[in-house]
């Protein structure tokens, strides 16, 4: 599909949750607790790539499982004690030029309250070699009816089995994950509700860089894609060409025969895992276990029995640990991590110097929850220390001190020190330091996180994705669609083959009238469309309505987002549910917001053209209210944690209007 017919192709009705195979239906129960039809979403994987591809599906285990809850509307847990694994063509997989389409409903029932929830926190694990990707523990079971799966140039087999654990860390993968719904406590409620209308997803490049995945949803075409869509040989080129500059240089890998490489936080986090000893890898010391990171040296046997097992790194995560030693003090002697000091400039001496004092404070509260008796997830454990080792272990994973207390204990949110809150200390840690490889003329030696210029920087992968935990790039999506797309190596199969980013399109917002604001699952939009002014020599003006998304009907949904057009000018049409019909033109996209929000966009007045905005009522006479609704077009910028989002707001539809 060109970029052109993205948005210009003939009108094709996609509408959300209404064409689906015929996989099983689930009956759930809605706000006002009647029943209501749960259909089932898709997931899509095409092989783009010039070789085999091993796909599997696996679920999560949850001590309560709140999509249950919120189908049935109870406070039941239902736990789900089992990874369960969905292989497709097990050890044949899916040959280049071929696809499968596999669609899942919310849950199968496998026996009187053992449920497979395949909605809720999936993960999709996407191979180009099959070693590894099964655990011999794991059982077989009978592939449930009410999950299918359809091949195009291929078959498509399925096979499930029951596990206790996830996938090790040495598969030839890339790990993708993804969820379909929300489960939500409505205001004014206390039980759960299901709502199935999205689709969340995001491909896990900040845990490691193996292949070129991308990611788009299905029956939503103005949502660019996730990830990569090089080919396989050419993402590859970018990683052994990384590992051969003065930047990435001695960077670890993964024990493995092609290049995996880890993310920034996982070189200090996985520095001293080890692999099963009978594991076919590369580095295999004669004595003791194989490690779970080396490099590239000892990959290519160049490496002693000695290096095999003690050599982890290289010169670029040396030259990491070199800043911290030379920026920072420590009540420490850092020599055994620390070969060289360095000159540090001053404006990232006082960063780094910040960083470390926020994380002192929030170890500070880390003890005294120790000392009030709130950490007993381990019991008679000590809390961890504060020392350089796991300060930058969890300054790198931006992650606050709560081993023992629980996942949620401590949050660096509630943590500040004078002229920093957590706000501010992390927008200077994700722009000022992970992207400060982006200032001019930058030393190797100064650089805070290099994996970060190989995953953004147009040199290398040039992706919008993840490549640190709380990185301003794109990360986990969440949209209205059907199912997702999948693409290994190519774009062949997405929707939409430009790729998605925050800055280049908006989020169409209105108002929620005061009657309906409770009213959770009463839709307020029936449809939207979008058409890119003076592409299509045969509607060069937009006249034909294009309104091709289909919102859910059971779902209060105030807005939708166009995430990613061909080109700016564009016409922007919706339906309410008066069948009142609203069209206005979007001139350019939003200036970049280099300051408050507040103030943002710069370019505010030029972004709507409000002379060409109408709303016409079902017999298509000018609504009495159009004038006042298109004059208060808003176009505004938000800070969403880390994110700058851009909208344009409106007020309530017009039957609405005072």
């Amino acid at each position: 599909m060109s970029k052109k017919m993205i948005t210009l192709s003939g009108f094709v009705l996609l509408s959300l949750f209404s064409e689906m195979s015929a996989a099983e239906n689930i009956e759930c129960k809605d706000y006002n607790n009647n029943p209501i039809t749960i259909k089932p979403k898709t997931i899509t994987i095409y092989n783009d790539s010039e070789t085999t591809i091993y796909p599997v599906l696996a679920t999560s285990k949850n001590a309560v499982n709140e999509w249950i809850q919120g189908c049935f509307r109870t406070t039941e847990p239902y736990p789900t004690n089992y990874v369960y694994k969905l292989y497709v063509n097990e050890n044949t997989g899916i040959a280049p030029g071929s696809s499968v389409t596999i669609t899942l409903p919310l849950y199968s029932e496998l026996s009187k309250g053992r449920y497979i929830t395949w909605w809720n926190g999936g993960r999709v694990v996407l191979a180009d070699k099959n070693d590894r990707l099964r655990n011999e523990k794991d059982e077989e079971l009978a592939t449930p009816s009410s999950v299918n799966c359809q091949g195009q140039n291929t078959e498509c087999k399925l096979s499930t089995y029951s596990s206790d654990v996830q996938f090790p860390e040495d598969i030839y993968a890339q790990l993708s994950e993804y969820t379909f719904g929300d489960s939500i406590v409505p205001p004014k409620q206390s039980l759960r509700l299901l709502k199935p209308e999205n689709v969340g997803y995001n491909i896990s490049y900040v845990d490691h860089v193996y292949m070129p995945i991308a990611i788009g949803p299905k029956n939503n075409p103005y949502i660019g894609y996730s990830g990569s869509g090089q080919s396989l040989s050419a993402f590859r080129g970018h990683l052994d060409s990384f590992l051969k500059t003065t930047i990435g240089q001695g960077w670890p890998v993964y024990n493995l025969s092609e290049l995996k490489l880890p993310g920034g936080y996982n070189i200090f986090a996985q520095r001293s895992g080890t692999l099963p000893p009978e594991d076919n890898v590369p580095v295999k010391p004669k004595d003791g276990f194989p490690p779970v990171l080396t490099v590239l040296a000892c990959i290519q046997g160049e490496c002693t029995e000695d290096q095999k097992k003690s050599l982890h790194f290289g010169e670029a995560v040396q030259r990491m640990q070199n800043l911290w030693g030379s920026c920072v003090s420590w009540d420490e002697d850092v020599n055994k991590y620390v070969t060289q000091k360095i000159d540090c400039p001053q404006d990232l001496k006082t960063n780094l110097e910040a960083v470390q004092q926020f994380f002192r404070k929030n170890h500070q509260q880390y003890l005294q929850m120790y000392a009030d008796g709130k950490c007993n997830l381990n019991p008679g454990s000590k809390p961890v220390p504060f020392n350089y080792w796991e300060v930058i272990n969890h300054i790198y994973g931006w992650v606050p001190f709560n081993e023992g207390c629980g996942a949620a204990a401590n949050p660096l949110a509630d943590t500040k020190i004078p002229g920093w809150d957590h706000a501010k200390i992390q927008s200077m840690y994700i722009h000022d330091l992970q992207y400060n490889y982006k200032g001019s003329n930058i030393s190797p030696d100064l650089l805070f996180n290099p994996y970060v210029q190989l995953i953004h920087d147009k040199n290398y992968l040039s992706m919008d994705a993840y490549g640190f935990s709380v990185d301003d790039a794109v990360g986990f999506m969440s949209e209205l669609g059907d199912g997702l797309i999948f693409t290994v190596g190519g774009t062949h199969g997405l929707e939409n083959q430009q790729q998605f980013n925050y800055a280049d399109g908006f989020s169409v917002a209105i108002g929620v009238p005061p009657s309906m604001v409770d009213k959770v699952n009463t839709p307020l939009i029936k449809k939207y469309g979008v058409c890119v002014l003076n592409q299509d020599a045969d509607d060069p003006n937009c006249q034909q309505d294009k309104q091709d998304v289909i919102m859910p009907t059971n779902s209060q949904i105030a807005g939708f987002r166009v995430g990613t057009v061909a080109a700016y000018p564009i016409k922007v049409r919706f339906t309410d549910l008066n069948d009142n019909e609203y069209a206005f033109i979007v001139n350019e996209k939003f200036a970049p917001c280099t300051g408050d929000p507040a103030q943002c966009p710069t370019n505010k007045a030029e972004i709507v053209n409000k002379q060409s905005c109408i709303v016409t009522n079902s017999k298509g006479e000018k609504h009495p209210k159009s004038d006042d609704w298109c004059q208060n077009a808003n176009p505004n910028q938000q800070s969403e944690k880390q994110l700058t989002k851009n909208y344009i707001s409106f007020p309530s539809p017009v039957d609405y209007m005072n």
